[in-house]
């Protein structure tokens, strides 16, 4: 039994991707969000997600129609802080401000996080303003496709 270990070892050790198939068997990638929506302007969509141990978090986010949005990952304290349209730090490897278009990842510690798709003023992109004196502020809301994973 000894032998055939030590040759599926070297095997896979030389096939690429060998190794990736057994770690995906082993920690199989978990999807925590997956969905198509609209963020109105002066609105942001508060995505809230746990992590039980170090993971690797995948997002995808690709805007369809609309202005260009922020996507920012960060601690709740710092959601907070966001909210208010205060300064706060958010993963740099996991936000995309004033964007069309992220595929990101990153490894990550345990603990509890906020995505935020965001269609404010609050971050670096911003919806246009038309409103005057005498005309209406249209709603340049967003439409984006988004996907978080982790793994």
């Amino acid at each position: 039994m000894r032998p055939q270990l030590a040759l599926l070892i070297s095997l896979c050790v030389v096939l690429p991707g060998c190794l990736d198939d057994v770690n995906d068997a082993v920690n199989p990638e978990q999807e925590l969000f997956d969905d198509n929506t609209f963020v109105n302007e002066d609105q942001h969509i508060k995505l809230t997600w746990t992590i039980e141990s170090p993971s690797t978090i995948r997002i995808s986010l690709e805007k369809q129609d609309g202005p260009n949005i922020d996507l920012y990952t960060m601690t709740e304290l710092n959601y907070d802080k966001y909210e208010e349209c205060d300064s706060f730090v958010y993963l740099a490897d996991l936000s995309d401000p004033n964007t069309a278009a992220s595929d990101l990842e990153a490894t990550i510690d345990a603990g509890t996080y906020v995505t935020v798709i965001d269609n404010t003023d609050c971050g670096e992109a911003q919806p246009p303003d038309q409103g005057g004196l005498l005309s209406e502020d249209d709603n340049d809301e967003a439409r984006v496709d988004y996907r978080i994973t982790a793994q």
